[in-house]
């Protein structure tokens, strides 16, 4: 058995030129490659702006794939649709497109945070997350929370929340106010 045909960026766009708006298992079997290797894929050139991710959502209580296409579609799709050459692309947050979501919008649970530094995957650097916890507690204080409460606020896993706050606690950045459920809060 021989080596598996690399596949390009450039192949990933040509198969969304081809197939716009398609899930990332068709452009695993259209490219031959596996899901996950598809999705790692899409998400690193969608990171990149090279292609965008439209969200699936739930239908019925069942996740709906996403979908993906070109970020700015190529000049032979765009006359297909009717512009022509001389028309640019719109672009999100102009006249004539749908807005981009602000992730800093209230709700979101991002109000009162910066990202810290982490690489491309979303993983944060050594010591970030602590910093997150306390910047999410120094922002209600008086109030107590659970490392459950915490991750969902700030889409991280409740163990890594669990094991920061033990850690600030010693530290003495946190105080441990309840022990079963454990409730943590802001330090004073």
């Amino acid at each position: 058995m021989g080596a598996p045909e690399q596949i390009t960026d450039t192949d990933i766009t040509d198969a969304l030129t081809a197939l716009p708006d398609i899930t990332a298992a068709e452009v695993a079997g259209a490219l031959g490659i596996g899901r996950s290797t598809a999705a790692k894929r899409l998400a690193r050139l969608e990171a990149a702006g090279t292609i965008r991710r439209s969200p699936g959502g739930r239908s019925g209580g069942a996740r709906v794939a996403d979908r993906w296409s070109l970020a700015t579609p190529s000049p032979a799709t765009r006359q297909s649709e009717g512009a022509t050459s001389e028309e640019p692309a719109a672009i999100p947050g102009e006249a004539g497109s749908p807005p981009k979501p602000d992730p800093t919008a209230p709700g979101t649970g991002r109000e009162t945070r910066s990202e810290p530094a982490g690489d491309a995957s979303g993983r944060l650097a050594p010591g970030a997350l602590g910093a997150l916890v306390a910047e999410y507690l120094a922002a209600r204080p008086g109030q107590s929370f659970g490392p459950s409460g915490i991750g969902k606020a700030l889409g991280r896993s409740a163990g890594a929340v669990s094991n920061a706050l033990s850690t600030m606690a010693a530290a003495g950045e946190v105080q441990l106010v309840a022990e079963r459920p454990r409730r943590y809060r802001i330090a004073r």
